[in-house]
């Protein structure tokens, strides 16, 4: 029967730890970059492809859409388009941009948010600016269900086998990270106007 009672206890601790870690998540609002200039030689400088002038005003609007926003980081790929679209809000939050693998690489996706959940907490908004082709896993990876996919705008890619995003105007609010889904619950698509 002791071991019983203390079994019990330890599973209704688990729990405890558990819930309070999902409740705990700071908030999550992910973009793309703006539109890249075109006609750029991909391949060898794709790295720093810049944004286009629609882009750098897209950019702008971001900035003056989440001016309001107290940001307690900003993440970025390391691509200049990434970059370039930060940059306008970075400048007037006074919030740096940090560069981060996970913005490129769906492979580190899973410690990153590791790392987020421990350094930030509920009352917190993170920025993640990133690519068309990662954003569809960043959602997975925080608990979206592919019957989601339709309502998130997440669709297979021509040609390949990776899920992609389209449009330069979406913004993903991930609430909960790493909490448990009931079909989209926590995760929501807004739009900014970016024409």
């Amino acid at each position: 029967m002791r071991f019983l009672l203390r079994a019990i206890s330890t599973l209704l601790a688990m729990c405890c730890c558990a819930a309070s870690l999902a409740l705990s998540q700071p908030v999550l609002y992910i973009v793309r970059h703006a539109e890249k200039l075109a006609n750029w030689p991909e391949r060898e400088l794709g790295t720093f492809q810049p944004l286009s002038e629609a882009g750098v005003a897209t950019a702008a609007r971001l900035a003056k859409h989440f001016e309001a926003m107290k940001f307690a980081a900003i993440y970025s790929s390391s691509t200049t388009r990434t970059l370039h679209t930060t940059f306008p809000l970075s400048q007037k939050l006074g919030v740096p941009v940090d560069t981060v693998r996970a913005m490129m690489d769906t492979a580190a996706i899973e410690s990153f948010y590791a790392q987020l959940s421990k350094k930030f907490g509920p009352d917190q908004s993170v920025l993640l600016v990133t690519h068309s082709n990662i954003i569809p896993y960043l959602l997975v990876k925080a608990g979206l269900s592919s019957e989601c996919f339709d309502n998130m705008g997440v669709q297979k890619s021509m040609g390949s086998s990776w899920l992609v995003v389209e449009g330069y105007d979406n913004i993903y609010k991930v609430e909960g990270l790493g909490k448990k889904r009931t079909g989209c619950e926590g995760i929501t698509r807004g739009r900014f106007w970016s024409r």
